[in-house]
């Protein structure tokens, strides 16, 4: 397993390379995010036009939110949607929580990254990783939604001894897949409503999951008043579904 530092324009970022999944707890150590602490797990992606003011402004919610509790963010960490949103909220605003961005080695670059030509299933171009993140795991997959293994064992590695909440921001098939494993690690889902996809989809469903919590994207206050519940020692999530 190597470790780089990648280098953007106006900072860096640590990088470690897990081979398999038993190199996850000593990736989370080269990584030096070893120590207990709570985890937001943001999932998400495109962000629509017609969600965007609200989108961004729920984002800035969590990141405060983050910020103030010292919580670790685990987010995609290509530079699209939501996973380029959050990273932009800690950049302009100078806030220092650690953002990990998971995905997977094969279909990313970034600065003096790779330049395959290798035929993807969109085509031969790899996505940017998103800038402004303290830190990334590459993994090895094929496509995306390989990742999200890593990215729900991870949040419970890490948060041992203290919660984590998984937050749905829009979101399709990948961001699906996220919240079905959050719910078998009986990690609490936070669903933002009216940021379009599945998080309206599961909105709308009579019968859902009880850990899956709707909360109004338009509603900062109880954003982050929900967040830091399901992030508090002394505290519970009370909503209804």
């Amino acid at each position: 397993m190597r470790t780089q530092i990648i280098r953007f324009p106006n900072q860096q970022a640590l990088c470690v390379f897990p081979e398999s999944p038993p190199d996850l707890v000593r990736a989370i150590s080269e990584l030096r995010l070893d120590k207990s602490r709570p985890v937001i797990v943001l999932i998400g992606g495109h962000i629509d036009d017609e969600q965007a003011v609200v989108t961004r402004l729920a984002i800035q919610s969590i990141a405060r939110a983050a910020e103030d509790m010292d919580a670790l963010v685990i987010c995609g960490g290509t530079d699209m949607g939501v996973m380029a949103e959050i990273g932009k909220m800690r950049w302009q605003n100078h806030w220092a929580f650690p953002l990990l961005g998971i995905t997977l080695e094969e279909l990313v670059t970034w600065p003096q990254g790779p330049r395959s030509a290798k035929f993807l299933w969109w085509g031969i171009k790899r996505w940017q990783l998103a800038p402004y993140y303290s830190h990334f795991m590459l993994v090895p997959g094929h496509q995306f939604g390989d990742e999200s293994p890593w990215i729900a064992n991870a949040a419970t590695i890490i948060s041992n001894g203290q919660k984590s909440v998984t937050i749905l921001i829009n979101g399709g098939d990948v961001s699906r897949k996220d919240v079905e494993l959050s719910l078998q690690n009986a990690r609490g889902v936070i669903v933002l409503s009216g940021t379009g996809r599945l998080a309206d989809e599961l909105t709308s469903q009579p019968n859902r999951h009880e850990l899956i919590f709707i909360v109004p994207a338009n509603d900062e206050q109880k954003i982050s008043a929900v967040v830091r519940g399901a992030l508090s020692q002394n505290e519970r999530i009370i909503l209804p579904h």
